[in-house]
């Protein structure tokens, strides 16, 4: 049995560490308080390992998935990431640009899943390999005579009114 050296940092490390104190227990040679200091963890730590190690053995201590299970599965993100591959206009929208609040309204449309709020919209792009993208080239619409005006006689007067 090797102890751990160091505070965990990772799900596996954390398992382990229960794991050296369900070995502990098999050993019945500590007191919970004993394996607690051992460990460097507390007393009720010990105390909780030990009621799910009698209970359910090992497996009880084993490291769990952490968080909620995704709204969309493997399959179905493959999916939205062709739809996205293609132009916005072509889903009916006027322009080019693919928001938050319309890639929800896609995958609402499409696999009936609703996000509450835009991060977790986010926070799914993210995490299938999408990352914020700004044009680089400037609007085919811009009037460089008027944004030279703006800047010249506009905003030097805004600019003094604060």
């Amino acid at each position: 049995m090797e102890l751990p050296l160091s505070s965990p940092r990772t799900p596996a490390e954390y398992e382990k560490r229960r794991l050296v104190a369900a070995e502990l227990f098999d050993q019945g040679e500590l007191s919970q308080a004993a394996i607690a200091r051992l460990l460097g963890v507390s007393r009720q730590a010990v105390h909780k390992w030990h009621t799910a190690w009698k209970s359910q053995g090992p497996a009880a201590l084993a490291a769990r998935p952490r968080g909620a299970e995704p709204f969309l599965n493997s399959e179905q993100e493959r999916a939205l990431a062709a739809l996205l591959d293609s132009s916005p206009t072509e889903h009916g929208w006027p322009d080019q640009s693919w928001t938050l609040d319309r890639v929800n309204h896609l995958i609402n449309e499409r696999f009936h899943v609703a996000y509450a709020d835009p991060s977790g919209v986010w926070r799914l792009l993210q995490r299938m390999g999408f990352s914020h993208q700004v044009p680089a080239t400037r609007a085919a619409e811009r009037d460089e005579e008027e944004v030279d005006r703006w800047r010249t006689q506009v905003w030097p007067r805004a600019k003094r009114g604060r």
